[in-house]
């Protein structure tokens, strides 16, 4: 019997090791809006801030 490939393990063995970013893995830890504009600089954090 011939079982078909799972695409998703057919991708990472094409993939996982090769590209420089990895954006489809699961294990990525997430980060709200704020934390990511407060890396950008202040001005940018801050007028985050002023929208919420």
């Amino acid at each position: 019997m011939k079982i078909a490939d799972f695409k998703l393990e057919r991708y990472f063995a094409k993939y996982e090791f090769n590209a420089p970013y990895l954006l489809c893995s699961s294990d990525c830890e997430s980060m709200t809006i704020g934390e990511l504009l407060a890396m950008e600089g202040e001005d940018s954090f801050e007028a985050f801030q002023k929208c919420g």
